[in-house]
Formats: C-alpha cells, sequence, structure tokens
C-alpha cells in the first residue's frame, strides 16, 4: 500500500465565471482563482483542512463536493474526501451534462433534472451560458430555466 504525499499540490478549478478566494488553514495567505481559472498552489493537506472547516466553495452544500464552485482536480483527493467513489461521482454541472439533460425527452424529467443539478447561484449562471454556447432552442425548456435560475441570458 503506497502513502499519500499531503504535501503534493493540488489544482484547483473556479467553476465560476466570478472571481473566488478563500484563507488559508494551514499557513498564512490566501488562495484567490480567477474567473474561470485555476491555480495549482494548494496542498493536498489544505485542501482536506478546507473541507473538514466546512469551505462550501469547495465542499460543496453536503462537504462531498456536491454542487461546489471549486473543483478539485486531483482523482486522489477527491477519492480521499469520497467526492468520487466506486458507485458515484461528484455532482459538477458541465456543458456536457446539460446537453444531456436537454436531450431528455420528457418536460417532467428534465425539470427534475435542472433542479437536481442547478442549485447554487454558480451553477445558475453557468447554466444560461451552457445553454447560449450550445445554442439550445427549445423555448419550454429554456423559459423553465429562466425562471428556476432567476437569470435572464446576458
Amino acid at each position: 500500500m503506497s502513502s499519500v504525499n499531503m504535501d503534493e499540490k493540488v489544482t484547483l478549478v473556479n467553476l465560476a465565471p466570478w472571481e473566488v478566494a478563500f484563507n488559508k488553514l494551514e499557513s498564512v495567505g490566501h488562495v484567490i482563482i480567477p474567473p474561470k481559472g485555476k491555480v495549482r498552489v494548494t496542498t493536498r493537506s489544505e485542501v482536506m483542512a478546507q473541507v473538514s472547516n466546512n469551505n462550501n466553495l469547495i465542499g460543496g452544500i453536503d462537504e462531498l463536493g456536491s454542487h461546489a464552485t471549486v473543483y478539485i482536480d486531483d482523482a486522489e483527493t477527491r477519492k480521499m474526501l469520497e467526492f468520487d467513489t466506486d458507485s458515484k461521482k461528484q455532482m459538477i454541472l458541465t456543458k456536457e451534462v446539460v446537453a444531456k439533460i436537454f436531450e431528455l425527452k420528457t418536460f417532467s424529467t428534465f425539470k427534475k433534472r435542472i433542479e437536481e443539478y442547478v442549485v447554487t447561484r454558480c451553477e445558475k449562471r453557468n447554466l444560461m451560458d451552457y445553454i447560449k454556447e450550445l445554442g439550445i432552442n427549445e423555448y419550454d425548456k429554456i423559459v423553465f430555466c429562466q425562471e428556476h435560475c432567476k437569470f435572464d441570458f446576458l
């Protein structure tokens, strides 16, 4: 059994279209991640400490990474935090997920998936951006998304 290096640098990805920042817990300073940007300055132990101390940007709304604003781009760390297991993956809204949701045939299933995947302000904003980027043209579904997100297209 190999040991995990807790001092190894881990890349964090900001999923939000705005800058996010948080204070470091294990050293002096803070981490600032630009909109839709990445930083590789944080150690694995710092990320673990952030989640343990209820940093919802990384830990999400359930401390299992669901609906997180900052994605840990390190499979080993996500596995250690139980964000990813053999039976489930971390719930993150991506352009690919949005495309699959819009492929659903029944409106009730579509509505359920949107309500399941789109919870935070970051996800709501990203959903509207992904709809535009994907060129989706399904009026009823788009209207539901606008009402759910309380955002219009920018």
